[in-house]
């Protein structure tokens, strides 16, 4: 089902996983001008050509951005700016994992602060950055429910370690519990103004971030025997959660913490 995404998206973390699978998504639903930034800057400009082969009426910018920089981060959003004028639907997923994964007296503190830098400093300044930008904009955002127009939305991407502990993923799990603090704190402060953020937080899913963490020594053997639905989920499936947040679908939804985990969470 599209979801009509006639607005500019921005996505983070696009040239890979998560990332990658949500700007494929909005092309389907629709968003013809799309913003990729990721640190692999051939991995952008393979995604845009795939991109334009399949639509030729698509508009690419590709911006090879390290988003724990706010010098790169606000480039990405002029960057944006200068070629469409506007950010509307913006996909935060640019990430990376816990490398040594240890328990944390073990833990290096360059680790430790690696993925604090990304991670989470990462997402606060793009999500700073968007929400300055959307601040300048018009409400010009149709909503299909007759809502009053909105200016923005914004979905980071957190995990279910930002909800539940793990011995040996310390610093990932804080980090994404505070992507999850600092989508709650702008929904509040930002609702007023048209402008919309949620989290969503996927279980185990097959991206090349897993399988990093699997040729590093994580076993996830145990916790998929876990997971109810009893398999590995795919970027596409929290790619269309991601959509949907973004979209006036979600008109009346801020705030919220969107588990995509195939029932992980809930069983004992």
């Amino acid at each position: 089902m599209a979801y009509s995404m006639e607005g500019v998206g921005l996505i983070t973390g696009a040239a890979s996983g998560i990332g990658r699978a949500t700007t494929l998504a909005l092309a389907r639903d629709g968003c013809k001008r799309l913003v990729l930034a990721d640190v692999n800057a051939s991995g952008l400009e393979s995604l845009s050509s795939e991109l334009k082969s399949a639509n030729s009426t698509m508009q690419i910018v590709c911006v090879p951005t390290d988003t724990s920089k706010e010098i790169d981060v606000q480039h990405m959003v002029d960057e944006a700016v200068k070629a469409f004028g506007s950010i509307h639907y913006c996909v935060n997923s640019a990430g990376v994992t816990s490398s040594p994964r240890t328990v944390s007296h073990e833990l290096p503190i360059e680790a430790w602060d690696r993925v604090q830098r990304i991670n989470l400093r990462g997402v606060w300044l793009c999500q700073k950055a968007e929400i300055t930008q959307m601040l300048k904009q018009q409400a010009e955002l149709t909503m299909m429910t007759g809502a009053p127009p909105q200016r923005g939305s914004i979905v980071n991407i957190s995990s279910v370690l930002g909800r539940v502990a793990h011995p040996t993923n310390g610093s990932y799990a804080a980090a994404k519990a505070g992507v999850l603090g600092i989508s709650r704190t702008d929904a509040v402060a930002y609702g007023n103004e048209g402008i919309r953020i949620n989290s969503v937080c996927p279980g185990i899913i097959e991206t090349p971030m897993v399988e990093n963490s699997l040729r590093e020594g994580a076993n996830y053997d145990k916790l998929i025997e876990r997971v109810p639905i009893s398999r590995w989920g795919r970027p596409e499936e929290v790619a269309q959660v991601c959509v949907f947040l973004a979209s006036a679908r979600a008109s009346f939804v801020t705030g919220e913490e969107v588990i995509v985990d195939g029932g992980l969470l809930h069983k004992l």
